[in-house]
């Protein structure tokens, strides 16, 4: 895993000032490379001896060797900013890279099982996860899968306080702080429903709750465009799971099944 995203991982962990600094970098890169940590300091409002934490919490022995790490990273170069093919066919590249840096096969696996055997499966999303819920509960419906997308945040709170423990709540929430998506989760899980969290962001709220999480990029730190999709990461993960649950006969079965139907 590369220092950038080193940074963006333990984002969430950082004091104020911690975040200043890492908000510089990936804002900075292309003056990073010749700044000293005086300089740095001046520019971010914090102290030298506050840099030099900040490097050793992403796993750097001093500032020097942040340095070093970020123009190792920062020299790869991407595509030249007027070339706006290449600039939208690289962000897609780098997500789909950072994601799959993150995905850990066995615990998908694990959750494709939790999928095949729950009674009910709930998919929970506010905003544009909420459309990303509906998405992939439209796939595992096609599926033959009893599931609902639910969006609105009352009616979370709602569902999670009748759950059982034949149940699987999936809840997603890039940032991992989505009061909706935490609080609903930390219901479900109470009330004894398999609980599972999308999110970028692995020492967030939404941990605490998931008795599996899922990680994924957090697309939006890679390059602030307008084209940015938040969800695409998102999207790749359910698009392998949906990948993996079709493997099996039965339910690829099902599947044109549904499209046979649309097509009549």
């Amino acid at each position: 895993m590369d220092i950038i995203y080193e940074i963006k991982q333990r984002y969430n962990s950082f004091s104020q000032k911690e975040k200043d600094i890492a908000n510089y970098i990936l804002k900075h890169k292309d003056n990073i490379e010749n700044i000293s940590i005086t300089n740095l300091s001046k520019a971010t409002g914090a102290s030298t001896s506050t840099i030099t934490r900040f490097s050793k919490k992403i796993n750097c022995d001093s500032f020097v060797q942040m340095k070093i790490k970020l123009n190792t990273t920062f020299n790869n170069p991407l595509p030249k900013e007027n070339d706006l093919f290449s600039a939208v066919h690289n962000y897609y590249t780098e997500v789909i890279e950072k994601t799959n840096q993150l995905i850990n096969k066995k615990l998908i696996l694990k959750v494709v099982e939790e999928i095949k055997k729950a009674k009910r499966i709930y998919i929970y999303g506010v905003g544009s996860s909420g459309l990303t819920a509906h998405e992939f509960m439209q796939r595992l419906l096609r599926m033959g899968f009893n599931v609902s997308s639910i969006t609105d945040s009352h009616m979370m709170i709602i569902n999670s306080a009748i759950v059982s423990a034949d149940d699987l709540v999936i809840g997603i929430s890039i940032s991992g702080e989505t009061k909706e998506i935490v609080d609903s989760l930390r219901v479900s899980q109470k009330n004894g429903a398999h609980t599972i969290g999308v999110t970028s962001f692995p020492n967030s709220s939404i941990k605490k709750f998931s008795n599996d999480l899922i990680l994924i990029c957090a697309s939006d730190f890679i390059h602030k465009r307008d084209f940015i999709n938040t969800q695409f990461s998102t999207m790749y993960l359910f698009d392998l799971i949906s990948t993996i649950l079709l493997s099996n006969k039965d339910l690829r079965k099902k599947m044109q099944l549904t499209i046979e139907a649309i097509l009549k």
